[in-house]
């Protein structure tokens, strides 16, 4: 019998090495993208000088140093607020990736038990519905046919029981040829149940 689904309290570290190397991944990437366009605006610039004045005196210097310099001494606390919100950003983004893969494995390990009752149940914006869709659709459709199997297999074993209940003399031939065609016929449609599957190789 299936379990009926409860929504869990918001837990944004789901799966925390994926989520960290992922959070990891996107930080490397902006900042070695930000020191490459430094990079190139310093060789183009690297032939220049420049003048700041700060606190009634002047500086001067190569530009990209000292532009660098000053960047720095003014927008740090910009700088480290941005890189929050960029973690954070990446944070929620991989939360929408590692809520579904945790559920994808949760009922694939309960499918590997031979438990075809969980179901994948996905948030609004959460990325995989398709693949949530198609297992869910794949568990439902394979219930109903393991269902049909065990209905015809207790037909089956009831007609045996018809069988062996019948005493020699009162098992008329047409007894037993209709318990026969009976029993032929459930295993004709359990045949072709497990016809329509494709099977790995041992």
């Amino acid at each position: 019998m299936a379990q009926t689904y409860k929504r869990r309290a918001k837990n944004f570290f789901i799966k925390k090495n994926f989520q960290g190397k992922i959070i990891l991944a996107v930080f490397l990437a902006v900042t070695i993208g930000c020191l490459f366009f430094i990079t190139v605006f310093g060789l183009f610039s690297a032939d220049t000088m420049t003048i700041s004045y700060e606190n009634n005196d002047l500086h001067m210097g190569s530009t990209p140093i000292m532009l660098l310099k000053n960047a720095l001494a003014a927008n740090w606390i910009f700088l480290i607020v941005c890189a929050t919100l960029l973690v954070i950003a990446a944070l929620i983004g991989t939360h929408r990736i590692a809520g579904p893969i945790f559920r994808f494995e949760k009922t694939l390990d309960s499918m590997g038990k031979k438990d075809l009752s969980q179901k994948i149940h996905l948030r609004d914006k959460d990325e995989g519905k398709e693949l949530a869709a198609k297992i869910n659709a794949f568990n439902t459709s394979l219930s109903l046919e393991i269902r049909e199997l065990n209905r015809r297999s207790r037909a089956i074993n009831d007609l045996l029981n018809q069988y062996s209940s019948l005493k020699g003399p009162s098992l008329s031939k047409e007894d037993m040829d209709s318990i026969c065609n009976a029993i032929r016929n459930n295993n004709a449609k359990i045949q072709n149940i497990l016809g329509t599957y494709t099977l790995a190789d041992d």
